[in-house]
């Protein structure tokens, strides 16, 4: 972690913050949290999150990192942690609901940092809900402390003084990793904002005092290409939640300027494996990370960052030299006519056709695969774009068309959401 208290650790507001003001802030902060075990962190301003975080922690109470913001998973969480308040900038439209208000703090004073207990749980993240109800996966600050320094270290940021920008919330793994526990173990500077559209980013970038590593996901990094294609003070891409194609890696390196790099990882076990996309088609794992498979070929994690080897849920093939294909997830894999494909190679596939703004590929009540589009082509031109490169039997039986893909904030379907759409269905002629 950088020390010096002057080190500058974030902008906020548009406004240099050091790192001794950062421990200024967490102090008194802390000073002012509700008495209470859990706090679901719910601050937009990426800069507030994490002395919220920060702040909570020094007090000992956990924060709680739920998938989505809508109250009905909120209020779902809080049944297993009665008590729980909800701690950000705005009051929760939700009456009845305990909040704090977390204020924009004064950034002037410098302190030291506070004591923290590196191994007791700090953070409770929940997995996104795309295949059922959210998981809890606990962590402690050691845990993302030795993560984060093999993350930048792997991906030879750590000595850079970069500004950091997320299009991810704090509140998901990805964003939490990237954009708090980056910067704060290393020389990166947090950027507190979260722009969505194309300009807005570029802007961003454009006049930061910093040059800018933009880490976002392949749903929003496709739009970047459609925009103006001057992209000035960018210094890298980094690309997680889905497979970023060749396609698009090739698109974004001519257009914005910069070879993407992809992190491998997930909620229960962090990021740990990274590869540069039009590199290398093999991911390579962190210094300190190791793949195994047991007897029943499932494959286990062992890293310096995890108390205890974690079982992941991806069919992986592993090499001699400990670089790995993901070969999908089991759930994730369709069999039709006795041949097996991923869904996550389909909709990339499927996604890569040249007028193709979104889709997905699901599997019917009869079996058949169909797909979901966002797309001017026709039916015909998705087929014939699909079928150099999947077998006969897994090209879509039916395309719907429609004009939304309900994504969450990191570009994924949740399992809610992808129920109702498949539920209002109706192809188009």
């Amino acid at each position: 972690m950088a020390s010096h208290s002057a080190t500058p650790f974030a902008l906020h507001n548009g406004q240099v913050v050091s790192r001794g003001n950062l421990w200024s802030d967490v102090l008194a902060l802390a000073a002012q949290l509700p008495d209470r075990p859990y706090l679901f962190n719910l601050c937009e301003n990426r800069y507030l999150f994490c002395i919220c975080l920060l702040a909570a922690a020094a007090r000992g109470q956990i924060c709680l990192l739920p998938p989505a913001g809508q109250m009905a998973v909120i209020l779902e969480i809080l049944r297993d942690y009665p008590g729980a308040y909800i701690a950000r900038e705005h009051a929760p439209q939700q009456t009845g609901l305990d909040w704090f208000k977390v204020a924009a703090p004064n950034s002037e004073c410098t302190a030291t940092p506070p004591h923290f207990d590196w191994r007791r749980t700090a953070v409770i993240a929940f997995t996104s809900g795309s295949t059922g109800k959210p998981k809890p996966c606990p962590h402690s600050l050691d845990t993302f402390k030795t993560s984060a320094e093999m993350a930048v270290s792997s991906l030879e940021l750590a000595e850079q003084q970069l500004l950091m920008l997320s299009t991810t919330p704090p509140q998901h793994m990805y964003g939490l990793e990237t954009s708090v526990f980056w910067p704060l173990f290393s020389h990166l500077v947090l950027h507190d904002g979260r722009p969505f559209f194309a300009e807005d980013i570029r802007q961003t970038i454009k006049t930061g005092p910093w040059p800018t590593v933009l880490a976002s996901t392949p749903t929003h990094l496709r739009s970047l290409i459609k925009a103006a294609p001057q992209w000035d003070n960018l210094a890298g891409i980094i690309s997680a939640t889905d497979t970023l194609s060749e396609k698009l890696a090739s698109e974004m390196a001519a257009i914005l300027g910069q070879s993407p790099r992809e992190i491998y990882g997930s909620t229960e076990t962090l990021s740990f494996a990274s590869r540069e996309t039009l590199r290398e088609n093999l991911w390579r794992p962190y210094s300190g990370c190791r793949l195994t498979q047991d007897k029943k070929g499932q494959t286990c994690l062992e890293s310096a960052h995890l108390l205890e080897t974690v079982l992941l849920q991806d069919s992986v093939q592993i090499q001699g030299d400990g670089r790995f294909t993901v070969l999908g997830r089991d759930q994730d894999m369709v069999k039709i006519g006795g041949k097996r494909a991923s869904l996550t190679e389909l909709n990339r596939r499927l996604r890569d056709i040249a007028g193709v703004e979104d889709g997905f590929c699901f599997i019917q009540e009869n079996g058949r695969l169909a797909a979901v589009v966002i797309s001017q082509i026709t039916k015909q031109a998705i087929k014939l774009g699909l079928q150099p490169y999947l077998d006969e039997v897994f090209l879509p039986r039916k395309i719907h068309f429609v004009t939304e893909i309900p994504r969450n904030q990191t570009g994924k379907l949740a399992k809610s959401e992808l129920e109702k759409l498949l539920a209002g269905l109706d192809e188009r002629n």
